[in-house]
């Protein structure tokens, strides 16, 4: 398999769909004739080859597109794709790895909005930030995030995991406020602290927090104070807040957070001496 380099013709002032660019695309046509597939530069059809930059440099036992420079005006890079390698060695733009079913993303800087909306499978890897929605789904949609998993090492935005349904994503750091807005299942793991907001109408599914939150929900329920959690193959100890909600949508999901990490919560541990 090849490895293809790929770095933007000029600076880019309009957004570009390029949604046709994943690993498939290029073991199924020639280079030719890649260069020759349609995108969109703001309304207006522009060749591949117009728009981009393209030379192969050696051989891998996967394709795997690099995309080298500041994608961030470019659109929904990797929708769909099913195997391969996609590496962002700079900036990359709105919905990269949109409804992925497999293969890999890895960014190496910032990612922007939308980052593994409505994925079913595959990995992400961020080493650096993320924005917002972080595998969420997009406004007036019922479901985002099914499957797969999403590693930031960096921050991330508001809305993390927006309607997901299943999947792991991790951040290891901070995240804005409102994580699992809507959630029904999968799993939100944030190393660092959360906004306000969290869970709130999710009806299923676990979020983390081993950070600082600054409130709980008023339509969360306690329910105990756990000694250790499992994430995978990975147990976590320490003494774990444990809510259930949001009632409110008669959900069931579990929210944990950090008992060390969040000592303005510590009334919470009344109720346990008064059952």
């Amino acid at each position: 398999m090849k490895i293809y380099q790929i770095t933007p013709a000029y600076d880019f002032k309009l957004p570009i769909v390029a949604d046709i660019a994943k690993p498939e695309l290029f073991e199924e046509k020639q280079l030719s004739e890649v260069l020759n597939v349609e995108v969109y530069e703001g309304n207006r059809r522009k060749r591949f080859g117009e728009l981009f930059k393209v030379k192969e440099a050696g051989e891998a036992e996967e394709t795997t597109l690099e995309f080298i420079g500041d994608f961030s005006k470019v659109r929904r890079i990797g929708r769909r794709m099913s195997r391969g390698i996609i590496r962002v060695k700079g900036t990359a733009g709105i919905a990269f790895g949109e409804a992925m079913k497999g293969g890999r993303i890895i960014i190496e800087g910032l990612a922007g909005p939308w980052l593994g909306a409505k994925m079913r499978g595959g990995s992400i890897e961020v080493y650096g930030d993320a924005e917002g929605f972080l595998g969420g789904a997009y406004r007036g949609e019922n479901i985002g995030m099914r499957g797969g998993s999403i590693v930031v090492h960096g921050k991330a935005g508001w809305n993390v995991g927006y309607k997901m349904k299943n999947g792991l994503i991790v951040v290891e750091s901070d995240i804005g406020g409102f994580p699992g807005v809507h959630m029904s299942g999968g799993t939100v793991y944030v190393k660092g602290g959360c906004g306000r907001g969290a869970g709130a109408f999710m009806k299923n599914g676990r979020i983390i927090i081993l950070g600082y939150i600054p409130s709980i929900l008023a339509s969360f329920s306690f329910e105990e104070i756990r000694a250790s959690i499992r994430v995978e193959a990975e147990r976590l100890k320490g003494r774990f807040y444990t809510f259930v909600g949001d009632l409110s949508e008669k959900g069931s999901g579990r929210l944990f957070v950090n008992a060390d990490s969040n000592r303005h919560l510590s009334f919470y541990e009344q109720l346990i001496e008064e059952l």
